[in-house]
């Protein structure tokens, strides 16, 4: 795992880029040739591996910058829900997109600055006055996973209670995470308990 002090030193970082823009293409291979510790890549490389794409591209390897033509709310919208773990517009400074490859191999994650008014904006305030009103569009056998979920559950323990298959856990899982705009159960658990929402409301 890298921390701080070792992404440059000990890591070769791979790159691939798959923007659509011809002229943003070949401003980020100029620049991925220019550091020492990264490298340009067809495709996905090994374990320590990312990539700039255009919001909308299939592209998922292990961590994905999306490059925003626009600091339009739509574009930002679509970027977050794909889980990519930095926002960069288009035509910001070349040095801000070397940081983007930094930050987010290095400390998880990296936005622009330009796009951060926007993003703060779209926080929400508190807690809804019913914290049950999130769970509205969940069915009665994911209200079921999540409240095993929310008690530290595994897979396993899980399925064994629900008498469902792994399989069928791991379904009902990657919905909850769908429909709560999740990427994984720590931020699920995270957005739950700012939500007030708590194994009593399953």
């Amino acid at each position: 795992m890298l921390t701080n002090g070792e992404c440059r030193d000990r890591a070769r970082i791979r790159v691939a880029v798959s923007v659509r823009g011809i002229a943003l293409r070949d401003r980020l291979d100029r620049l991925v040739r220019g550091l020492p510790w990264a490298e340009l890549c067809a495709g996905r490389g090994p374990a320590i591996d990312l990539s700039f794409v255009d919001v909308g591209d299939a592209v998922r390897p292990a961590a994905v910058v999306a490059v925003l033509e626009r600091p339009d709310p739509g574009l930002l919208d679509a970027a977050v829900r794909a889980g990519a773990r930095g926002l960069i517009l288009a035509d910001d400074p070349i040095e801000d997109f070397r940081r983007a490859i930094r930050d987010v191999l290095c400390r998880g994650g990296w936005i622009s600055p330009r796009l951060a008014r926007q993003l703060l904006a779209r926080l929400p305030t508190g807690a809804p006055a019913d914290p049950t009103a999130l769970l509205t569009p969940l069915t009665a056998r994911e209200r079921q996973a999540l409240r095993l979920l929310v008690e530290g559950r595994v897979n396993a323990e899980i399925a064994a209670t629900m008498y469902v298959s792994v399989s069928a856990v791991k379904y009902h899982v990657s919905n909850i995470l769908r429909k709560f705009g999740c990427r994984d159960r720590t931020q699920l658990v995270a957005r739950l308990n700012r939500a007030g929402v708590h194994a009593g409301h399953l």
